[in-house]
């Protein structure tokens, strides 16, 4: 699966940190959507992180063999036994690109490290 975020978050509540990359605009019905959460609430350190690939109906905690943010992209790499879980062939790899400032692109940095935290799994280049 491949598309272009013409939305992003990330934000941190009093819970969990957030990270949203999304395509409303190609077809609203259905948009495109990559996201990760995790927890962060003291006593939660050891939990897995959580992805979804357009909805809840793809996601999981853990199952990603690799997650690489650079500046203007984010590619996973979904473990195989998830993809048969999933039943979606096209999602055994995501690649999005993005553009955004600065100031969103650190927010964005700083929650990835906080969800993939003591994951080796997740790269930056």
């Amino acid at each position: 699966m491949q598309f272009k975020a013409t939305y992003v978050d990330s934000y941190t509540n009093s819970t969990t940190a957030n990270v949203m990359f999304a395509d409303p605009e190609t077809n609203p019905d259905q948009p495109f959507v990559l996201s990760f959460s995790r927890p962060i609430e003291p006593g939660f350190e050891d939990s897995a992180y959580y992805f979804e690939i357009n909805d809840q109906s793809y996601g999981s905690y853990g199952g990603l063999t690799l997650v690489r943010l650079s500046r203007n992209s984010i590619e996973i790499k979904v473990e195989p036994y998830v993809v048969e879980k999933f039943e979606v062939e096209d999602f055994a790899e995501a690649s999005v690109q993005f553009e955004v400032d600065e100031k969103k692109y650190q927010d964005i940095l700083e929650n990835m490290r906080r969800i993939f935290k003591g994951f080796s799994e997740y790269q930056e280049v």
